[in-house]
């Protein structure tokens, strides 16, 4: 179809694929907003690495926070904002330091994943809500008609009242796709967390 085509066919839709058609930029917003956050933040490295590892043992925030300077992993960003947060090789402050920043890598995660839940909601019931506005339009039509209806007019008004609901599903179901994969995604790392605050209690011999 051509580019006038597909307006007049979206058109055709009545004025709920307003709601619809802005749902679907601010959705497809955010997913990509998201995919380069992710990326940013590097989530493919928790673990810790030797010399990290044996300067908490020794109890040496100047060669551990040495070592994690300019690290680009998560796991490293995290350990090197614990180490901000402790300001001195304490043990306790440690643990609650690594707490504070394990949430706010969390947090930074977790951004935008309500609205991109709320388009994958609203957007199927704004396109239910144009479809029965279209019919109860169908009907009337086909009420001032009379005997007179046709099959090609009972059609004609049934199919333009169901585009609002093909419109709002093919908005819904790749924000509800994207948000489970990124909820999925915030679980692993949160067990990534986990694990990273054992191998940081084993390391400080707490």
């Amino acid at each position: 179809m051509s580019e006038d085509t597909w307006l007049a066919f979206l058109t055709r839709g009545g004025v709920l694929m307003i709601p619809i058609l802005v749902c679907s930029v601010i959705g497809f917003a955010l997913i990509i907003d998201r995919l380069l956050a992710y990326r940013r933040l590097n989530l493919s490295g928790f673990g810790m690495d030797e010399a990290v590892r044996k300067a908490f043992g020794r109890g040496d925030a100047a060669t551990a926070r040495t070592l994690l300077e300019g690290s680009m992993t998560a796991g490293g960003m995290v350990l090197a904002d614990t180490l901000k947060r402790a300001g001195v090789m304490e043990t306790g402050s440690l643990q609650a330091a690594f707490a504070l920043s394990a949430s706010d890598l969390i947090r930074a995660m977790e951004s935008y994943l309500r609205g991109l839940a709320t388009i994958a909601a609203i957007s199927p019931l704004l396109g239910l809500l144009g479809t029965v506005v279209g019919m109860i339009r169908a009907f009337m039509q086909i009420e001032s008609h009379g005997a007179n209806v046709s099959a090609r007019l009972l059609a004609g008004g049934i199919w333009e009242a169901l585009l609002t609901t093909a419109a709002g599903l093919s908005v819904a179901i790749p924000c509800l796709l994207f948000h489970n994969l990124f909820q999925g995604r915030i679980e692993w790392v949160e067990g990534q967390l986990i694990n990273l605050a054992a191998e940081l209690e084993n390391a400080t011999g707490d």
